[in-house]
């Protein structure tokens, strides 16, 4: 698969900045590459001999701190990753401040470099974050989901592109609220099963856990049309409706969602959406994200569920989303949350 060549004068930055990590040798415009490809070795050691925390984390650290190696390199000509001290480490936080990330990636990228220095045999005491005065996270205070407008458009986007597996994944994030994990490990099998029952069985959500969403007319069809596509591209039921059955196949497509994602977002995403004005409601989100699909679905689903059973509205959108805790999906909803005047 093909990437877009990083801008050399961004080549630090974390997820969201629109490009791919590059493979070794380190993107242009490092002052020491030499540099950097020794201390990415050193991480990538680091991780091989590693078994702390899940695999999904430790990659995900791998990355951030393999993203402050070529910032080590390039500003510091930094030799060994456990001789960081902390004058590097609020540089970086500082430069992460400076970029504009969003909060909760920054406090991602730093627990990473920690987790990594600390199995490096480093000695040094790296700030925390309250030190760092790092901007505070805002959970729950935007929508993040998507303008139907912008759905159309990338579904039409990714037909012209002939990613079927983009349309495919859109749909299923947008109509029953999974996440891109779950779309990814979904067997053609699920749509055999939702498509007698009326009842698609998520079997592996976040922690593990199982939960069904009842099907309404509007799902059963879209179920019905991706059994169709199955048949006709020879699927079996054991097989991945987009994943590839070789191994790293659900990884892999994982990441090729992503890419899409960030190379293709802004020729669908509605210019200055933060700027649109709704009565009551959350301020839109300045951008948009995978993730902000399920926002969509909770959304809608809360808005028909408030038709038909108003009192067990959030719980059954809690229930689809697979969090079982009405709290957290009041992150997903749009309704400003009014506080109560005492009385």
């Amino acid at each position: 698969m093909s990437h877009e060549r990083p801008d050399p004068t961004r080549v630090y930055a974390p997820p969201g900045a629109n490009i791919t990590l590059p493979e070794n040798p380190p993107p242009p415009g490092m002052i020491s590459p030499g540099l950097a490809k020794n201390l990415r070795e050193q991480l990538e050691s680091i991780f091989r001999h590693c078994n702390e925390k899940s695999f999904k984390t430790r990659s995900r650290y791998l990355e951030a701190s393999i993203r402050f190696s070529y910032f080590l390199a390039d500003r510091y000509r930094l030799q060994k990753f456990k001789n960081v001290d902390d004058r590097h480490f609020r540089a970086y936080a500082e430069y992460l401040k400076e970029m504009g990330f969003s909060p909760a990636t920054i406090q991602a990228e730093l627990a990473g470099i920690r987790f990594f220095y600390r199995q490096s045999g480093g000695k040094n005491k790296l700030s925390d974050n309250r030190s760092l005065n790092l901007p505070k996270r805002a959970v729950g205070v935007e929508n993040r989901a998507w303008l139907p407008e912008e759905k159309e458009k990338a579904v039409a986007i990714a037909t012209r592109m002939g990613r079927t597996d983009v349309v495919i994944a859109i749909d299923l994030a947008y109509e029953l609220g999974l996440r891109l994990e779950e779309i990814c490990v979904t067997r053609v099998e699920f749509l055999i099963s939702a498509n007698k029952t009326g009842i698609f069985v998520v079997p592996k959500g976040k922690g593990g856990q199982r939960r069904a969403i009842k099907l309404n007319p509007m799902q059963r069809a879209m179920i019905a049309k991706y059994l169709d596509y199955a048949k006709a591209m020879g699927l079996q039921p054991g097989d991945y409706l987009i994943s590839g059955s070789e191994k790293h196949g659900v990884k892999m497509e994982i990441k090729s969602l992503q890419n899409w994602m960030s190379h293709n977002r802004e020729k669908f995403m509605v210019k200055d959406r933060d700027k649109i004005v709704e009565t009551d409601k959350k301020k839109r989100h300045a951008t948009i994200s995978w993730h902000g699909l399920r926002h969509s679905y909770a959304q809608k689903t809360y808005a028909e569920a408030l038709r038909v059973k108003p009192k067990q509205a959030e719980k059954i959108v809690s229930e689809n989303l697979g969090h079982h805790r009405c709290k957290v999906t009041r992150i997903y909803l749009a309704e400003v949350k009014v506080k109560k005047k005492p009385k």
